[in-house]
C-alpha cells in the first residue's frame, strides 16, 4: 500500500493540476474575504459599538463557502484524469486489487485538500483583516483560539468538498462532466433550492442539502461568535432575526449545531465515495 501510495503522489505532484488549481484559492479566498468584512451591514455595527469586532471570522466562513470548489474539482480530477489519459487501464492491471488503487489515490486527495484548506484559512484571514482596516471602523480577527477554531473547520470543509468530488468523478468517470455538474450543483441548484425550501413550509430541510450543510460547517461557528462578540452579556436577548440575516449573507442556519452540519455533509462524502469503491471495483476497463 505504501508504494501505490508513493506511486500516487510521484504521478501527481510534477504535473501542474494540483497547483493550478490551488493558485485560484489565495486570491479567491482573500477577496471574498475582503468583500464580506468591508461590507457595508458590518461596518455599521462596528460604528454602532465603538469596538473591533471579529468580523474576520464571518469573512473566514465566507471564503471557504467559495473557496471549496476547487477542493472538490481536485477531488474529481484525481479520479478522472487517468481515465482521461487513457492510463486506467495499466494502473488496475499493474496495481491489482482495485481498491489498493483507490485506497492509495484517497490518501493523495485527503493530504491535498488540507494544503487547500490551510492556504484558504491563511488567506481568508488575511482579506478579513484587510476588509476591517480598509474599511471606515477597525475590523478584527478574533483572538487566537477563535482563528484557530473556524480555520480548522474551514479545512475539515474542505477535505469533505475534495471527498464529495472524489467520490463524484468516480461514479461519472468523465472529467468535463464531473468539472460542470460540480460547478453547476454548488453554485446554482443548491443555491435555488435553498432559497426556495426559505419560503416553503419545508424550510427546515434547507440546512440537509449538501451545499447548506457544508457552509454551516463553519458558518454555524463564525455566526454565533461573532454575535456573542457583539452582544456581549446581552447575548441572550439578541432577537433571531439577527442571527438569520447573518447566516443567509456567511452561511449556516439559525439553530442547527456546526457538528450537526458537519455529520449531514461527511454522510454525503461517505456515500459518494462509498458507491464509488463499489462501483468501480466492478466496472470494465478497456
Amino acid at each position: 500500500m505504501k508504494g501505490l501510495i508513493r506511486a500516487e503522489f510521484r504521478k501527481m505532484l510534477p504535473t501542474p493540476l494540483w497547483w493550478v488549481l490551488l493558485i485560484p484559492v489565495a486570491p479567491w479566498s482573500l477577496l471574498v474575504a475582503w468583500y464580506g468584512t468591508a461590507m457595508g451591514q458590518v461596518e455599521m455595527l462596528q460604528e454602532i459599538t465603538g469596538q473591533a469586532l471579529p468580523t474576520g471570522l464571518l469573512a473566514m466562513s465566507l471564503a471557504t463557502n467559495y473557496s471549496t470548489i476547487f477542493a472538490a474539482l481536485l477531488g474529481a480530477l484525481i479520479m478522472t484524469r487517468e481515465s482521461w489519459n487513457k492510463t486506467i487501464t495499466t494502473t488496475f492491471l499493474t496495481s491489482n486489487p482495485r481498491s489498493s488503487v483507490l485506497g492509495a489515490k484517497l490518501v493523495l486527495c485527503l493530504a491535498l485538500s488540507v494544503v487547500y484548506g490551510i492556504v484558504n484559512a491563511v488567506f481568508g484571514l488575511f482579506g478579513g483583516y484587510l476588509g476591517g482596516s480598509l474599511g471606515n471602523a477597525t475590523g478584527g480577527v478574533g483572538g487566537l483560539d477563535q482563528w484557530l477554531i473556524i480555520g480548522g473547520a474551514g479545512v475539515l470543509a474542505t477535505v469533505l468538498w475534495a471527498l464529495v468530488g472524489f467520490g463524484f468523478g468516480a461514479l461519472v468517470n468523465n472529467s468535463v462532466a464531473a468539472v460542470l455538474v460540480l460547478v453547476f450543483y454548488k453554485f446554482m441548484v443548491d443555491v435555488i433550492a435553498s432559497i426556495w425550501l426559505a419560503g416553503s413550509e419545508f424550510a427546515w430541510l434547507s440546512g440537509y442539502l449538501p451545499g447548506a450543510a457544508s457552509n454551516g460547517i463553519v458558518g454555524n461557528l463564525a455566526v454565533p461568535m461573532f454575535i456573542s462578540e457583539f452582544a456581549g452579556p446581552r447575548e441572550s436577548i439578541v432577537p433571531a432575526q439577527a442571527f438569520e440575516q447573518l447566516h443567509a449573507i456567511f452561511g449556516g442556519d439559525y439553530g442547527f449545531a456546526w457538528w450537526g452540519s458537519l455529520l449531514v455533509f461527511a454522510g454525503y462524502a461517505a456515500l459518494l465515495c462509498g458507491g464509488a469503491m463499489l462501483l468501480v471495483r466492478n466496472r470494465e476497463i478497456n
